[in-house]
């Protein structure tokens, strides 16, 4: 069993346009892949990067903890992710360097990173999970830990010993969502959340997706993740 930290590169603070807009949703698409690693017996914490003030506050805890895994995963289901400031960009490759300083496997998900892999790549990232992840995140652990090189994991990019970047063959879209273990909600501190949106609206808002992909044909939103596709989970598992 490993230990993974997972966190994600966007801040709300670092966007003051929807810090004022005050309508934060905790990263759902992160804590449905560390759903996934923990139902596959690994420990799992977050550092939700949503609400705090920096990313330096992440220091702390990669210094005063040993993880085998830092797992940069970007919430797929909040568009504002998609939108990618610089500074949401510097921020991970920091983040990316202090987990690589603190012997962590760092290990990338996003939009941004999908499309632009090298720079994360060169900034820290030993791994870029290309477009829809959990799997992809689940078997290039299970390779790693099999002494693996990741080249037999579809969806995958990385750097060579050359320093050439290496990218595997794509992975297939997950049609079947219901296999998904539900988001790890018990990881999220869901308190000051509720407080942004009942100060600032008078009502509380939580996030649940009952679909993947979109059928029309934008450049922009999840195409770099989810692709031109649209899955549904049924009903049963939506009530759930």
């Amino acid at each position: 069993m490993s230990k993974f930290l997972f966190t994600h590169s966007y801040f709300y603070r670092y966007d003051k346009k929807q810090w004022k807009t005050a309508e934060p949703y905790p990263p759902y698409g992160t804590i449905y892949a560390a759903a996934l690693m923990r139902e596959e017996g690994h420990e799992v914490a977050l550092f939700d990067s949503n609400l705090v003030e920096s990313h330096q506050q992440i220091i702390p805890l990669l210094k005063n903890e040993t993880f085998d895994y830092l797992c940069i995963y970007d919430d797929g289901f909040n568009y504002l992710t998609k939108m990618c400031l610089t500074k949401m960009r510097e921020a991970a490759f920091e983040m990316s360097t202090w987990g690589k300083e603190n012997d962590s496997i760092v290990i990338v998900s996003s939009s941004d990173s999908t499309d632009h892999s090298l720079e994360y790549l060169r900034n820290g990232a030993d791994y870029v999970l290309l477009g829809e992840a959990e799997y992809t995140l689940r078997d290039l652990v299970a390779d790693i830990e099999k002494g693996g090189d990741g080249k037999g994991v579809k969806g995958l990019a990385f750097l060579d010993e050359n320093g050439d970047l290496i990218k595997t063959a794509k992975r297939p879209v997950i049609k079947s969502l219901d296999d998904l273990p539900d988001p790890a909600w018990d990881l999220v501190n869901i308190e000051p959340y509720r407080r942004i949106w009942e100060n600032k609206h008078g009502y509380f808002s939580l996030n649940i997706a009952t679909t993947r992909g979109c059928p029309f044909k934008c450049n922009w939103c999840a195409k770099p993740i989810y692709g031109n596709r649209y899955n549904s989970r049924s009903p049963e598992r939506v009530v759930d």
